[in-house]
C-alpha cells in the first residue's frame, strides 16, 4: 500500500513544477508582447485613410479671389479658434526650435497651385518635380523634414526642384482632436500672406508628441510671430476663425483620392510614386536624397 505521506509529497512536487513552468511562459509571453510594442512603437508608419467618396470641397469665393478677410467671429468656420482657451499657468510654453538655414527659407517663393489646393514652393524652371503628401501632426513627417528639409530648401533654392506640397489632416480623426486642422489652415493663411515656406518648416520642427495635439490657436500664433512680417489682424483672424477650412478640405480630399501607398510622408517624382520601401534612404540621408533629385534632373525626366 502506498505511503500517504510519500503520495502527498510527490503531488506538492508537482504542483511546484508545473507552478514554475506556468510562472516562466507567462514571463516569456509578456516579455514577447513587450518587444512587440517597442518594435510598433519604433517602425511606426502612417497609412492613408481610405478613400473618401465625398464630393471635392471648394475653397470659399473669398479664397479664390484674394478678397477682403472676415474680422474674427465672421466668415467661414466663425468661432473660437481649436484650442483657444488660455494656456494653463501651471503648463509651461513648449520650447521653440528654430532653423539654422532660416533664411534660405525666407527667400524661398511660394504660391498655389492651378489645381487650387497643392502648395508649390520653388522656381518653375526647376528640372524636376517632387510631390510631398505630409501631415504637420504626423511624427513620420516632422522626422523627414529634420532630416532632409534642409537640403530640399538648398535644392530649391538652386532651381533644381519645384516642391508640391500636399497637406493632410487625417490624424485629428485617428487621434481625436483638431491640431492637423488648425495647423493646415494656419499654413494656408501663411501662403496667403507670403510666409509659407519658413512657417511651414517652423510647424514641423516645433510639432511636439502627436498624440498631444499641440497645435492650438495660441501656439500657432506664437510660431507665425517668429516669420517676420507675417502676423497681422487679416492673419490671426483666418487663423482663429479658421477661415480656410473649405481648402483643408479640399487638400484632404486630394490626398485621399491621389492612392499613395506610404501614408504620410509619401513622395512622387515628377508624378510616379516614389517607393519608399525600396528606396528608405531617401527619407532621412540628405545625401542620397539629393543625388535622387540631381540625377533625375540630368536625365531631363
Amino acid at each position: 500500500m502506498p505511503n500517504p505521506q510519500h503520495s502527498r509529497a510527490a503531488r506538492a512536487a508537482l504542483a511546484a513544477v508545473a507552478l514554475s513552468v506556468a510562472v516562466a511562459a507567462e514571463s516569456t509571453v509578456n516579455q514577447a508582447l513587450g518587444e512587440a510594442r517597442a518594435h510598433h512603437r519604433a517602425h511606426r508608419h502612417h497609412h492613408p485613410a481610405v478613400p473618401s467618396s465625398a464630393p471635392q470641397a471648394k475653397p470659399t469665393p473669398a479664397a479664390a479671389s484674394g478678397a477682403a478677410k472676415p474680422e474674427p467671429g465672421s466668415g467661414s468656420g466663425a468661432g473660437p479658434g481649436p484650442g483657444s482657451a488660455p494656456a494653463s499657468a501651471t503648463s509651461p510654453e513648449p520650447a521653440f526650435v528654430d532653423l539654422p538655414d532660416r533664411s534660405v527659407a525666407l527667400a524661398l517663393p511660394a504660391f498655389l497651385d492651378p489645381d487650387g489646393v497643392t502648395v508649390d514652393v520653388g522656381y518653375p524652371d526647376a528640372p524636376v518635380q517632387l510631390t510631398l503628401f505630409e501631415d504637420y501632426r504626423c511624427s513620420d513627417t516632422a522626422a523627414f523634414e529634420a532630416r532632409q528639409g534642409p537640403t530640399l530648401r538648398e535644392l530649391i533654392a538652386r532651381h533644381r526642384v519645384l516642391v508640391h506640397y500636399v497637406i493632410e489632416s487625417s490624424l485629428d480623426e485617428r487621434l481625436s482632436g483638431s491640431g492637423a486642422v488648425a495647423a493646415a489652415d494656419a499654413a494656408r493663411a501663411a501662403l496667403a500672406h507670403g510666409g509659407f515656406p519658413l512657417f511651414h518648416a517652423l510647424l514641423l520642427a516645433n510639432q511636439g508628441e502627436e498624440e498631444v495635439d499641440g497645435f492650438t490657436t495660441d501656439r500657432l500664433l506664437t510660431l507665425a510671430a517668429q516669420v517676420p512680417g507675417l502676423r497681422s489682424a487679416a492673419f490671426d483672424s483666418e487663423v482663429r476663425t479658421l477661415y480656410w477650412k473649405p481648402w483643408v478640405d479640399a487638400a484632404q480630399h486630394l490626398y485621399d483620392t491621389a492612392g499613395v501607398h506610404h501614408g504620410t510622408p509619401s513622395m512622387l517624382l515628377n508624378g510616379g510614386e516614389v517607393d519608399l520601401w525600396v528606396h528608405p534612404e531617401l527619407l532621412d540621408d540628405p545625401s542620397a536624397l539629393q543625388r535622387y533629385v540631381e540625377n533625375a534632373a540630368n536625365r531631363g525626366e
